[in-house]
């Protein structure tokens, strides 16, 4: 029975391979072959050894080369390129040429090293964080309290979003508008309240490993103005050289330590989760996390990947088809 099996095992092994040497092979597409990552060393290339790479990548069977910018190569500064100035895209306009000549796609990153960020991303649009601070204190009288950031390097562009009230029996009162010149007065009640201020502030986080003309503040991914001022430098610098837009726009990395936060969550959550998350900061804050804790940070949790879906990946992604290109992100 066994070698009844073998021979029909066999037969049929080499009936397909006959068979397989009569299939027309579908043509070899760009899809078909490999890609790489072409980093771009401070961005020191040269109309003729990119011609040389290219040749040799397709002689090699590359399918794809994906441009990202880097750091500098030490000693080798006078040759670098600013990042989408005008000599930069006259290289990528000479690479997607040779590409096109060769047989290469030529795909690039929306930015140098990671995450996205550059010199054009003011304070006011970089990646955001919550800092928020809690004050114990006894009702029953007139309050003044200093509000403000106890961290130094927050305090030049921290911004008072909610200063909340909370009694022992849940009662929760606004006090936001009570605040003027970074002190709170107010009347409180009789019994012992916590108030909970929460400020805007900035993880100062600068991008990684970029290229010149790349440095500077990560973007706040979750904002949606942030990410369409981001866009327009790269649509400046096509539009000026009138270089073509690349197949693909590839997007390193989602590595923004800290950005927790965005100036309009508060208004974000309210209106996707059906309530409002400041009258619950206590059970928010609270890092034993019993039930209700749980639920409230799943909440934030959604929210959080909402904005991020929609005002970075979506965003940048019909950015891209509008301009003939896709994203891989």
């Amino acid at each position: 029975m066994k070698k009844n099996l073998l021979a029909i095992i066999f037969a049929s092994f080499c009936a397909g391979t006959l068979s397989a040497q009569n299939i027309a092979w579908p043509e070899v597409t760009t899809e078909a072959k490999p890609g790489a990552r072409w980093w771009w060393m401070g961005s020191a290339v040269d109309a003729a050894n990119l011609t040389r790479n290219l040749e040799a990548y397709s002689k090699a069977g590359m399918g794809t080369m994906e441009v990202t910018p880097i750091y500098g190569v030490q000693g080798n500064d006078a040759n670098d390129i600013q990042f989408l100035s005008p000599r930069w895209m006259e290289m990528l306009k000479h690479t997607q040429a040779e590409g096109k000549r060769t047989g290469i796609e030529i795909d690039m990153n929306t930015g140098t090293g990671w995450p996205f960020g550059g010199p054009e991303v003011s304070i006011e649009d970089a990646a955001t964080k919550a800092i928020f601070q809690t004050y114990e204190i006894e009702g029953g009288k007139e309050i003044e309290q200093d509000i403000n950031v106890t961290d130094l390097k927050q305090q030049p562009f921290s911004v008072l979003s909610r200063v909340m009230a909370y009694d022992e029996k849940g009662k929760c009162i606004n006090l936001t508008a009570h605040v003027k010149k970074d002190k709170l007065q107010w009347k409180a009640p009789a019994g012992k309240w916590k108030v909970i201020a929460l400020y805007i502030g900035k993880t100062r986080q600068k991008v990684k490993r970029a290229a010149p003309g790349g440095e500077g503040y990560v973007m706040n991914h979750l904002s949606k103005k942030a990410v369409k001022n981001y866009l327009s430098r790269f649509d400046r610098a096509f539009k000026s050289s009138k270089t073509s837009y690349p197949h693909t726009f590839f997007n390193d990395s989602y590595e923004v330590y800290q950005a927790d936060w965005t100036d309009d969550f508060l208004e974000q959550f309210a209106r996707r989760r059906g309530y409002k998350l400041e009258e619950h900061f206590p059970e928010f804050l609270d890092k034993n996390r019993p039930e209700v804790s749980r639920r409230i940070v799943s909440d934030y949790r959604e929210t959080i990947s909402d904005l991020l879906l929609e005002n970075f990946s979506h965003q940048w992604t019909d950015w891209a088809h509008k301009n003939g290109s896709i994203t891989r992100n």
